[in-house]
């Protein structure tokens, strides 16, 4: 055993020569480089750095760090040299110069006043809710001062709606997590919540290439004008009654300084209609409330117009008790 090994690895058979030659490289490794506190290199993944299974020395030495790298560079760091790995900001580095959604000051602003004013988008029936500058008029027809919160009717068909319904229950459904404890190799852990009670599955593999899922995409593209590259996977979401989500914000702090960027934008859209129920309430806009209609798309940004990069707080927002039915609908979000 080892300060490098959660469990005492495995020395036996007819390898042994082979392993303890090999045990000692794995040493000269550890406590020479990762474990020199002159070496910035793993000055953030020491402790973390650790042979997690106690075969990991005989897997390596008998090369399955180039077999099975996925699991191996991670979970048998040691064994394999390659502690670095460990380190998110390694495997995946943040590019400072990479292309911006958003680049100018106003495009957040100059997208959603394209999107309710250009003829082409005219047959979704733009309903803005909330707006930076509502006029003294528009504030009297309920339109409130705030960040952009606007819906578009029909902007997914019926048919698109019940394709999207199968296809979440083809993937299963199952509990909804929220982001939880961050894990030694810098990704996180999903958790389970008491203020989260739906189901999701996440629209990936078939579901991504599914002609319907893409045609979406495809709508999504047109009116955002942002690449398809920007956007997670849809999160394909079912509420049955009495099922909620409390007040959150979709803005992920740590998405600031990696590859993906923050979160910037989300379309909600609601794939039925919910007998009682199930609205989209925004509690600092007034208690605003969204209610489900299928077909229907709700859009908000989670970033300020300003800084495109920091949390709008207003746009805190909560799904609200399914009473009567079951709700389905979809989260398409925006890097």
């Amino acid at each position: 055993s080892n300060i490098y090994s959660e469990s005492p690895q495995q020395i036996k058979g007819s390898e042994t020569d082979k392993l303890w030659e090999y045990s000692a490289k794995v040493d000269d490794y550890m406590y020479n480089s990762v474990y020199d506190q002159g070496n910035e290199t793993f000055s953030a993944i020491r402790v973390d750095c650790q042979n997690r299974h106690e075969l990991c020395l005989f897997w390596a030495a008998i090369g399955e760090c180039e077999a099975n790298p996925k699991y191996m560079l991670m979970n048998c760091s040691p064994s394999c040299f390659s502690c670095e790995q460990l380190s998110f900001e390694t495997r995946c580095p943040y590019d400072k110069e990479a292309p911006m959604a958003w680049s100018k000051l106003n495009d957040l602003d100059n997208m959603f006043r394209r999107i309710v004013s250009d003829e082409q988008f005219q047959q979704y029936q733009p309903t803005i809710y909330s707006k930076p500058d509502a006029s003294k008029q528009e504030n009297e027809d309920g339109v409130l001062t705030g960040p952009w919160v606007v819906t578009l009717d029909d902007f997914l068909t019926p048919e698109e709606c019940d394709i999207l319904i199968d296809m979440g229950a083809e993937k299963g459904y199952e509990r909804s997590r929220d982001v939880g404890a961050k894990r030694f190799d810098g990704t996180y852990d999903g958790k389970e919540s008491t203020g989260r009670t739906s189901s999701n599955a996440w629209c990936t593999e078939e579901c991504w290439e599914n002609p319907t899922s893409s045609a979406i995409h495809d709508r999504i593209e047109n009116l955002l004008q942002i690449p398809r590259e920007n956007y997670e996977y849809l999160q394909l979401l079912k509420y049955e009654v009495g099922q909620f989500y409390e007040t959150h914000h979709d803005y992920i702090d740590h998405h600031n300084q990696r590859s993906p960027g923050v979160r910037i934008l989300t379309i909600f859209l609601y794939l039925n209609d919910v007998e009682e129920g199930g609205g989209t309430n925004f509690p600092l806009l007034n208690q605003t409330t969204v209610y489900p209609k299928r077909g229907r798309a709700l859009i908000w940004p989670s970033v300020k117009t300003e800084s495109p990069n920091r949390k709008d707080r207003r746009t805190e927002h909560q799904a609200l008790p399914v009473i009567a039915g079951i709700k389905y609908g979809a989260n398409a979000w925006v890097h």
